[in-house]
């Protein structure tokens, strides 16, 4: 057999010029798997730059590779002097010793570093790859602020667990994962430099070795004791007691154990240390021992027996100073802490009063909601196939010089349903969508529509609302892929009747511009669209824009925010602004519960995550035409809020610098409030035993699952009013609280008191929540009294589709070609009273363009029905307060009298046998259509009776 010396002089290594060779190559592979990436890097910082937001990029670049390079060079310099120490002092070769052992000891003595650099460069890529994703947690805790409220536990600021503890208990898992892995690596070479032998009788180890492991075992404990020091910090967010946060049980068992282990893991370090002298292997396995046996048996036996035999018997008594931490912490993360409780006795008093001093309210009622009305919205107002509206929101504008709820939609581009598919038309010639469309929410024509304030191509106003002047859209919801603009190439705004397009080329400082052939390649290489780098229509003065979608680019902008699910369009100074909602979260507050996000919708950020702390801090306004992303400040008392604006100082502005024409359109985040009417109705209850209790527990009333009419259903919703299992997402209405002199667009949830089963519908409250330029987070609570009967939004909806009047109309809409749908139930409060109104769409199932043919209303026990609101109050009050819905129809159809609630059913009565008496005409029933006719006949007789000359007051 040939020695080592041998081997070497035999084999002969590659020569200089063939290792630059293969270098090279390697490197040309690497750079061409790497252009894409290159070119996303070199792209996304022209887009932050173009929108003068280089700060956070190169803010959170830095902090990525500071990271990287903090823990790489800690990591590789503890690997490659472990590994040099490990080859030190080798023992001779053996001819028992294998092959393996040979070759790495040959190569070892002809090139002594190229191993262990080798090793240590692989083992950090790896290793240290995990912290740069850390790069929030450091950002947090290097800005570092105060909250204003300690722990109880630990009197420690709350500052400290959201802001420091993350990255602490980061950094000391990532050091144990170092040291493991120096610890893996020193034995593997250890085998095959000889160091240590598996052969012949058991395991044999030099004496440096041993030495060696000693203190890599020793740096381990070390580094578990500071971890179990850290660790008694997350016991105040712990889930084992009835609520989250440190529990009984925590406090007096697992507390003391990890003290204790504490303790054992220093004494293992020291019986590691004193190993390096005594070079055996009894001392660390005797360490080792100790501390498993303290971990199972104090760690998770004793705590378990305590939770099951001191805490299970006498949970409330042990738990009650727990709860009572978990219900101030849990209000003051959720922000609950200053919700107006006012009592609300929900009633139903009939007389002409109530009407008659309500007007305002009974004026505002929001007949359109922002669902249903999305086809009739299409259908009317896209006018070309290539546009189309994402979605409505509800807000308020002056129409008339008067506030009222309206419905507003941006009309975007369709890029699916181009006239034809081509690279040009989708990306240079349909580039944008163009203005909005806007219509009275609270007002329907008489052919069933809404009436618009903002419509057509081009768009006109009336009645007093905003002017668009500039009207294009680029940035939108839900937008993706690329458009150029201010290219060779017209781009098209809209059609005319004639089939001429009217044409436009971009004037503004959206996208990036292609000054160069090298930004046009990066964008070309970003896309894999070749187009973009030899086409002949683009300039030197075009622009590429893309993240159009405007959460889509706010978080591009700002990634350590959460954002809502939809932003909504305000229509301010001649054109489109887009709001979104932009949330500061933590899971990591002291003795908070986590939020139930059942409610939140899917598109949120806010929904399927784990948090126990949050704020709406942060208001984005994005120029549609520009895509101009500004920042406010709506919250500044929030200390994350305020850690962001030290780590990115001059990004953010105050709420103050907000244009007021926008600022005038604040609206209460629908996602926030499902979040907090889910917290709140537990956390309502401040009494630790009642809250433990739960006896006065609320719950979000589950959603009336009402909808469209199964085809040839007759009585109307009788099978659709049950109760569905999804909670009801929260409304936008215009609410005049109890109290107050004039409605406000608000945002309104209904609870129910909490079961199990969801059995109980009725009705204990409401929470609404209200925006105001100086107060954007206004929370009211409206309390029903405790022990009465009051419906509920179930029981309401129940009620509504069985009243005979009403199913007898369903009956009559649903006819052949017809679909009807219940719209969302809106709750007014009308003082102390409470009255529900309902519209009822109805559309072809051929061409759906939605329409509200009938309203609904109920009021106590009265349930009505009429084309109008003004009908349905005169049925119910006698009266129609001037200026509701429908008013005018009213009072020319019945001048100068009033009609009392018996006559107004007979007339319900009559004009549904009218209907009837038609559909029985249309079909040549001519038998059943003079049996109609001859009953109207007799209902007139009986009206003549029941009506009374007076002067109308509307």
């Amino acid at each position: 057999m040939r020695v080592p010396q041998d081997l070497t002089r035999n084999r002969r290594g590659p020569s200089k010029a063939q290792l630059i060779l293969i270098g090279v190559v390697v490197l040309l592979i690497i750079l061409l798997f790497s252009l894409k990436g290159v070119a996303v890097f070199y792209t996304d910082f022209l887009w932050f730059s173009n929108y003068h937001l280089d700060a956070i990029w190169k803010g959170v670049l830095l902090a990525k590779v500071e990271l990287w390079v903090v823990f790489a060079v800690i990591f590789a310099i503890a690997c490659y002097v472990s590994l040099t120490i490990v080859n030190h002092q080798l023992p001779a070769i053996t001819q028992q010793d294998d092959d393996l052992i040979q070759r790495y000891r040959a190569t070892n003595e002809r090139h002594p570093r190229i191993s262990k650099i080798a090793i240590t460069v692989v083992a950090t890529l790896v290793v240290a790859s995990q912290a740069p994703s850390e790069w929030k947690n450091w950002l947090l805790f290097k800005n570092y602020v105060a909250f204003p409220s300690k722990d109880p536990q630990f009197q420690m600021n709350a500052g400290f667990f959201v802001f420091r503890l993350p990255f602490i208990q980061f950094l000391i898992s990532w050091s144990f994962l170092a040291v493991a892995v120096v610890f893996i690596l020193t034995i593997a070479v250890a085998y095959v430099n000889g160091s240590l032998r598996l052969q012949g009788r058991g395991t044999r180890a030099t004496s440096h070795l041993k030495a060696h492991m000693s203190v890599l075992l020793a740096v381990m404990a070390l580094i578990k004791a500071v971890g179990y020091y850290f660790q008694r910090y997350q016991l105040d967010m712990s889930t084992r007691g009835y609520v989250e946060g440190a529990s009984y049980t925590d406090v007096h068992a697992q507390l003391p154990a990890i003290n204790l282990l504490i303790f054992i893991s220093i004494v293992a370090c020291g019986l590691f240390v004193f190993n390096i002298y005594r070079q055996g292997w009894v001392l660390p396995v005797l360490a080792l021992g100790l501390w498993a046996f303290i971990s199972i048996v104090l760690g998770a036996i004793y705590p378990a027996l305590i939770e099951k035999f001191v805490v299970a018997p006498a949970q409330e008594q042990k738990e009650a100073p727990y709860i009572a931490r978990n219900i101030t912490a849990t209000r003051y993360a959720m922000g609950l802490n200053s919700v107006a409780a006012e009592p609300y006795n929900a009633g139903a008093n009939t007389s002409s009063s109530v009407a008659l001093t309500n007007t305002n309210a009974l004026q505002s009622i929001a007949l359109w909601g922002s669902t249903q009305p999305l086809q009739t919205f299409d259908k009317l107002q896209d006018i070309r196939s290539y546009y189309q509206f994402n979605s409505l929101s509800i807000e308020t504008y002056k129409v008339h010089g008067v506030t009222t709820p309206v419905i507003v939609g941006v009309r975007q581009i369709n890029s699916s349903n181009l006239p034809a598919q081509s690279w040009v038309n989708e990306h240079l010639q349909f580039t944008h969508g163009y203005g909005a469309a806007l219509a009275e929410a609270n007002t329907v024509s008489n052919s069933g529509n809404p009436v618009f304030d903002i419509g057509n191509l081009p768009p006109v106003s009336k009645g007093g609302v905003p002017t668009l002047k500039q009207p294009q859209v680029y940035y939108g919801e839900d937008m993706s892929g690329y458009v150029i603009a201010n290219t060779k190439q017209p781009e098209i705004d809209y059609q005319l009747r004639s089939g001429a397009s009217v044409e436009t080329h971009y004037h503004s400082t959206g996208g990036v511009q292609l000054s160069s052939i090298i930004k046009r390649a990066a964008f070309a290489l970003r896309f894999g669209d070749i187009n973009i780098l030899d086409s002949s229509l683009l300039t030197s003065k075009s622009r590429i824009m893309f993240e159009r979608g405007i959460v889509q680019r706010a978080q591009m902008a700002m990634p350590f925010l959460k954002y809502g699910s939809h932003p909504y369009p305000v229509i301010a100074n001649g054109r489109v602004y887009w709001v979104l909602n932009g949330y500061t979260t933590s899971a990591n507050y002291p003795y908070a519960q986590s939020a139930n996000t059942s409610a939140v919708p899917s598109g949120s950020q806010l929904a399927n995550a784990n948090y126990n702390y949050i704020r709406n801090s942060v208001k984005v306004v994005v120029d549609a035409y520009t895509g101009a992303m500004h920042f406010y400040v709506s919250d500044p008392s929030d200390p994350m809020i305020q850690s962001y604006e030290k780590a990115f100082p001059h990004i953010f502005q105050p709420l103050s610098a907000m244009n007021s024409q926008i600022k005038a359109h604040l609206r209460y985040p629908s996602d926030l409030l499902s979040v907090q009417a889910q917290m709140y109705g537990l956390y309502h209850v401040t009494s630790p035993s009642n809250f433990y209790s739960a006896g006065n527990a609320w719950e979000v009333s589950a959603s009336p699952a009402i909808g469209q009419i199964p085809s040839g259903t007759s009585g109307g919703f009788a099978s659709l009013s049950s109760s569905s299992n999804s909670p009801m997402l929260p409304v936008y209405e215009m609410m005049q609280l109890p109290g107050t002199t004039s409605p406000n667009l608000s945002l309104v949830e209904a609870y129910v008191p909490y079961s199990p089963s969801g059995s109980t519908q009725n009705l204990t409250g409401f929470l609404v929540g209200q925006s105001s330029p100086s107060n954007p987070y206004q929370l009211t609570t409206l309390i029903t009294p405790n022990g009465q009967q009051i419906d509920g939004p179930n029981q309401i909806t129940s009620r509504m589709t069985s009243q005979t009047a009403v199913s007898q109309e369903l009956t009559l809409l649903d006819q052949h070609g017809s679909n009807v749908d219940f719209g969302s139930t809106s709750a007014i409060p009308l003082g102390q009273n409470l009255l529900w109104v309902t519209p009822l769409y109805v559309s072809s199932t051929s061409n759906p363009i939605p329409e509200i043919k009938e309203i609904v209303a109920a009021y106590g026990t009265n349930i009505a029905i009429s084309p109008t609101i003004a009908g349905d109050l005169q049925q119910i009050f006698g009266v129609v307060p001037n200026g509701a819905e429908g008013s005018q129809k009213i009072a020319s159809s019945v001048p100068n009298t009033v009609v009392s609630s018996q006559a107004s059913s007979i007339i319900s009565k009559a004009q549904s046998l009218y209907k009837k008496a038609q559909i029985a005409l249309k079909s040549g029933n001519l038998s059943l259509y003079q049996q109609d006719i001859n009953q109207i006949g007799s209902l007139l007789n009986q009206i003549s009776t029941k009506v009374t000359s007076s002067s109308v007051k509307k």
